[in-house]
């Protein structure tokens, strides 16, 4: 069974939960029998009696319509201790997390699991996270696809699709930028700010390990095949004040990849740009492309096909 990463513990106060409709009217009624009744509850938890109400129905009327009505974590706390419930069985009732009014259809606890591991790889690369959203863009569908369809299997959000200036992009509401935020990915502009690889991805098995380098490839990596040259680069850029952490963080992914059995080269300054500079390493050794091939990987098909090329026409020349 996958080990578990975030669970209800883990989540701020002020983030909603949406229970399921059992569950909620049991913890209510049994918190208005400990305390003496649907009044004295609603003083004991600190909220008016008609927000009370909604919460054990479960919704609220708009424009004569039924919406969704949310209890935050702080007041479910309250209820728990009161009726002497455990996180862990309020957990299990799940079914939507909710920041800034915006619904995802997630159950917890969250997994780790490759396609999680995958997700945070795009993160770090051609995506990003803020408290309002999280969105990804790319020049390749299926990349964008990829993410969609991760996303919601993990988090149970569809997301926005949209095209701008040549490229796919897939957009999602707050709550999942918050929620891959408890997971490790910083939140803004990765240029501007220090970070490292998930401890629970660098600990990862085989799996998590390729599936974060994969994604991480397909979005910032490349493939150099010619007649004189034939590797597989990675580079990324960062704020010049912020350099030895860049470093860290790329001798982090060199470190993984050496875990998977290949061999990159040193770190190795590209150029500067603006107020950030470019650095990175590549993959020479053919065995370790090799390696690359079957323990990595790349989901870009074009990037896919030159791998396959290089190593068909290294494969040729041998014969």
């Amino acid at each position: 069974m996958s080990e578990k990463l975030i669970g209800l513990e883990d989540l701020p106060d002020n983030f909603k939960v949406y229970l399921e409709d059992s569950f909620r009217k049991d913890l209510i009624s049994k918190a208005v029998k400990e305390v003496g009744g649907f009044i004295k509850l609603s003083k004991e938890i600190s909220i008016d009696w008609s927000s009370l109400c909604k919460i054990r129905r479960g919704y609220r009327l708009i424009n004569n319509r039924k919406s969704p009505y949310f209890i935050k974590i702080s007041l479910l706390k309250k209820l728990l201790e009161i009726t002497d419930t455990s996180l862990l069985e309020a957990e299990k009732s799940i079914v939507g997390l909710t920041f800034n009014k915006m619904l995802a259809n997630t159950r917890l606890p969250i997994y780790i699991t490759p396609q999680l591991a995958s997700l945070t790889g795009h993160v770090f690369g051609d995506g990003h996270v803020s408290k309002e959203r999280f969105k990804y863009v790319n020049q390749r569908k299926e990349l964008v696809e990829e993410v969609e369809n991760y996303t919601k299997l993990i988090f149970g959000h569809d997301g926005r699709r949209f095209f701008y200036n040549g490229c796919y992009g897939i957009e999602f509401p707050g709550v999942i930028g918050r929620l891959l935020s408890f997971i490790g990915v910083p939140l803004g502009r990765r240029t501007t700010q220090e970070f490292q690889v998930p401890t629970w991805i660098k600990n990862g098995t085989k799996e998590i390990k390729s599936a974060f380098l994969r994604a991480l490839f397909d979005d910032e990596g490349s493939i150099i095949n010619n007649e004189h040259y034939h590797f597989i680069a990675i580079s990324m850029y960062k704020q010049s004040n912020l350099i030895d952490g860049h470093l860290k963080f790329l001798n982090e992914i060199r470190q993984m990849l050496n875990d998977l059995e290949m061999t990159p080269t040193k770190i190795s300054f590209k150029k500067n740009w603006n107020d950030t500079k470019e650095f990175g390493f590549r993959i020479y050794n053919m065995k370790s492309i090799i390696t690359f091939s079957q323990n990595v990987g790349f989901t870009h098909h074009i990037k896919n096909q030159k791998l396959i090329k290089t190593i068909e026409n290294y494969n040729n020349i041998r014969i």
